[in-house]
């Protein structure tokens, strides 16, 4: 059965709102039905907003003629979303000068005298391709399934087990870290209704905890940025604490100095070169092994994703910098578990490898009979 695919139109031009709901009306793009409702006014829109269900909201910017004054209310509006829910926006106006700046992956920008219909179309198609607008609907429909099973098909069904008489924050807690528990990739691909990503490998987010909350101390597998170069920071996160005596005065942290470990762009290794220049079966294993961090121990790859490019980390690009220095970098994101972990373990497999000398293997079958 084909979903619906609810959109509001906000715009105070009688004729345009017309012609948009009389295009789009019952439109099947993306295999979605269109279901398209407009409004005549941006006064108290976010009211029909805020309750309703509807997965893109279509903005008319000004209020009345832009020669003539008009006020910029789609922007106002737009400032009102932000402050009470999420939904994707499409500006669509005669006029976007003001509002180019404001494109993302969730605000689309549309000229009607420009790109005009089809320009509206390929915009809400942009966003439904990854499923934005459907992602909050989705873990509605799911937390309120986990919800409906784990009460009556679990609680209920063992209410010898949980008396009323003990009413406490108990069930509470277990609903909540059985939720936790139950976001598994296989879930999180069914939410966001992705199957183009193969369930046994590992999507590039995965890796990471973005953005940095920077109310927090710095940590291991954290990722700085400086002067254009990205650094991981190896140094172990209690060092971070600052520690206390029982005045509660500050002892300090224990970490004066942190080790950073410097990383390379991908594009920039002998690996990736050679197979640029040539894409032969061993230069493209070459390459892989790197990426898949197979190349020994020295290596450990950082996937791409809109806040960093593909990296190596080289674990004998080490620098120290004085703990207060850290104030100079940017903090990027995190490397989320277990990733952290299996860096340093790379890490510490790397400097703690034993070598010996080779033995004399032509001399021992030289000697064999």
């Amino acid at each position: 059965m084909r979903k619906d695919l609810n959109l509001l139109y906000i715009e105070d031009d009688e004729n345009n709102r017309k012609d948009l709901v009389s295009v789009l009306q019952d439109e099947i793009l993306c295999d979605f039905n269109i279901n398209i409702e407009a409004v005549d006014t941006f006064d108290n829109a976010i009211e029909r907003i805020t309750p309703n269900k509807y997965h893109i909201i279509i903005l008319d910017i000004y209020k009345g003629k832009p020669d003539d004054g008009g006020e910029q209310a789609g922007l106002s509006l737009l400032q009102q979303i932000q402050g009470k829910c999420f939904v994707p926006v499409i500006f669509y106006s005669g006029n976007t000068f003001n509002v180019q700046n404001l494109k993302s992956q969730v605000v689309g920008v549309v000229r009607k005298g420009g790109e005009g219909i089809d320009g509206l179309k390929k915009e809400i198609e942009r966003l439904v391709k990854f499923n934005l607008p459907f992602i909050k609907e989705n873990i509605h429909d799911y937390l309120e399934n986990e919800f409906r099973t784990y009460f009556w098909d679990i609680i209920h069904e063992e209410r010898s087990k949980f008396s009323p008489g003990s009413n406490d924050f108990s069930l509470g807690y277990l609903i909540l870290r059985k939720f936790g528990r139950s976001l598994t990739k296989e879930t999180i691909y069914e939410i966001l209704g992705d199957d183009t990503l193969k369930k046994d490998k590992v999507h590039p987010m995965e890796f990471y905890l973005y953005p940095t909350d920077k109310t927090n101390e710095y940590e291991f597998g954290e990722i700085l940025q400086k002067d254009g170069d990205v650094f991981v920071i190896l140094t172990p996160s209690c060092d971070f604490v600052e520690r206390f005596n029982k005045k509660s005065e500050s002892l300090g942290r224990k970490a004066k100095k942190v080790l950073l470990l410097k990383t390379l762009l991908l594009s920039t290794t002998d690996e990736h070169t050679k197979y640029s220049e040539d894409k032969s079966s061993n230069n493209r294993e070459s390459l892989l092994a790197l990426i898949e961090s197979r190349k020994g121990d020295r290596y450990f790859f950082l996937p791409q994703t809109p806040f960093i490019d593909n990296r190596i980390i080289d674990f004998q690009l080490q620098e120290t910098v004085d703990f207060n220095d850290l104030n100079n970098f940017t903090r990027l994101a995190k490397l989320d578990s277990p990733y952290a972990e299996s860096m340093i373990s790379s890490f510490i497999r790397y400097y703690d490898r034993i070598g010996f000398p080779d033995i004399d293997s032509d001399l021992i079958i030289d000697k064999m009979k």
